[in-house]
C-alpha cells in the first residue's frame, strides 16, 4: 500500500542517532543522509522511512503511529532498549499484550520528537 513514509524531527543529528540505535536490530539502516533529509530501509536499501527537519515545537503529527514489524521477541527488545537508551519515552513495555491481539508480542514509546513508534512481533489479529 505505501510506497513510503516521511516524517518530521526537530534536528536531523539527534534523530540520525536515535533512529541508527531504534531501527539496527530491525534490520533497517541509513541508505541516506544530507542536511534537509535522513532515509531508511531494509537492510540500508531501498529507502522507505524518511525523517526531515521542520521548524516549531509541532513536529509530530496528531495522532501519528507507525508500527515497525520484528523477525523476533528478540528484536523487539533490542529495539525498544535502544530507543529507550536513545531517549524515547515508554507508553507500553516489550513484552506480551493480550489485550491488543492474541499472540501480540510488541511495545510502543514515543521518539524524542514525540512520533509514537510501535515494534511487534506475532500477530496483530
Amino acid at each position: 500500500m505505501f510506497d513510503h513514509l516521511s516524517v518530521g524531527v526537530r534536528d536531523l543529528v539527534q534523530a540520525r542517532a536515535f533512529y541508527d540505535a531504534f531501527l539496527a536490530p530491525l534490520g533497517h539502516s541509513s541508505t541516506h543522509a544530507n542536511d534537509k533529509e535522513l532515509g531508511y530501509g531494509p537492510g540500508g536499501t531501498g529507502a522507505q522511512l524518511y525523517l526531515y527537519a521542520v521548524a516549531g515545537d509541532q513536529v509530530a503529527g496528531l495522532g501519528t503511529h507507525i508500527a515497525f514489524a520484528a523477525d523476533s521477541r528478540a528484536a523487539v527488545d533490542a529495539a525498544y532498549a535502544a530507543a529507550l537508551a536513545a531517549g524515547a519515552s515508554s507508553v507500553r513495555p516489550a513484552g506480551l499484550h493480550p489485550d491488543i491481539a492474541a499472540g501480540y508480542y510488541g511495545a510502543i514509546l514515543y521518539d524524542p520528537d514525540g512520533n509514537k513508534l510501535e515494534i511487534v512481533a506475532g500477530t496483530m489479529h
